[in-house]
């Protein structure tokens, strides 16, 4: 292939990939839900499979595990040769194989159905041997690889990856709060900074808190942001109380649009009833409050008992993951 070939190839395998994605959607039923609750009851789940299809189930045991459900990965062959022994009665063994016919994955799920376990299949195809061994049989829908010759495992091995990570956040939504369970699980790293610690740790408060009165001009406001240098004004009612905020951006606004904007009141231009995050909540919650929005914001205030106590913004929750 010459290089326009190459890319129109690979836009083209982007098209096969969101078309089995939306197939994967209609794919959804009860038997998903199904093997969410049976995966968040077991002792112990045991994921398996062979060549690209192993790399999944090594992937989706993983996920399990942080987020407190035990996940083991078995290799086929090993568990042929005494890695089974892992498996008890209350566990459960998921099963991935593009064709639903790979030998050893196959043999495997016969030798727990026969213990009397059960075992949630995840195929590419409908009528294989593993989804008539299987209790429960999830089918994974591919148009096409992403290879002309539709032969490398690329397509299929996405579509088994968005089904285990959808069985394990349901698995463990079933189970209780997700972010509690992550808190447990991850106390290192950008995660854990992020849901272990909170607003109150990071955020800039006291002398550092940029504010205004409401009978404060734009002049006055620029003269704290330019102070602070933290992009973000608030402006206190005269019980102290939080009546809105100015930003940077509100500042070059009004200079684009007003022939005198400095001497306009700052209450005439301030976002009133802005979005708040509380001191007590966590970084995680306060990044959701700035990023979930129409449009996005980098700074908030931070609220205690109804006062106003201080500022964070994106940068800190970033600089407090590192």
């Amino acid at each position: 292939m010459n290089r326009i070939e190459l890319l129109q190839h690979a836009k083209q395998a982007i098209v096969w990939q969101r078309e089995s994605l939306l197939l994967l959607d209609q794919e959804l039923d009860a038997g998903f839900v199904d093997a969410a609750q049976l995966l968040a009851l077991a002792t112990k789940v045991v994921t398996t499979g062979l060549g690209k299809s192993g790399f999944i189930a090594r992937k989706m045991a993983g996920t399990l595990t942080s987020v407190r459900i035990t996940g083991v990965y078995v290799h086929p062959v090993d568990a042929l040769h005494g890695d089974l022994g892992l498996l008890g009665a209350s566990d459960v063994l998921v099963a991935f194989s593009k064709s639903g016919e790979t030998a050893e994955v196959v043999h495997i799920v016969k030798l727990v159905r026969e213990l009397g376990m059960p075992v949630i299949a995840i195929t590419s195809r409908r009528d294989t041997t593993m989804n008539e061994l299987a209790s429960i049989c999830l089918y994974a829908p591919i148009v096409h690889e992403y290879d002309e010759h539709n032969i490398l495992p690329t397509t299929s091995t996405t579509q088994a990856l968005v089904l285990a990570d959808l069985l394990s956040v349901a698995a463990a939504q079933v189970n209780g709060n997700l972010v509690e369970r992550l808190q447990r699980s991850h106390p290192q790293g950008g995660i854990g900074a992020t849901l272990l610690r909170t607003v109150e740790q990071v955020m800039h408060a006291g002398d550092a808190l940029p504010r205004v009165s409401m009978d404060a001009t734009v002049a006055d406001a620029v003269n704290a942001l330019s102070k602070k240098a933290l992009g973000i004004v608030c402006v206190l009612d005269n019980n102290g109380a939080l009546a809105g905020v100015i930003t940077d951006g509100d500042v070059r606004r009004l200079m684009a649009t007003s022939s005198n904007p400095m001497v306009m009141p700052v209450c005439d231009v301030m976002t009133a009833k802005p979005a708040v995050v509380q001191a007590s909540e966590t970084l995680h919650a306060a990044l959701q409050v700035m990023e979930q929005r129409d449009r996005q914001i980098s700074a908030v205030p931070v609220m205690q008992d109804a006062r106003c106590v201080g500022i964070v913004r994106v940068h800190d929750i970033v600089r407090a993951q590192f």
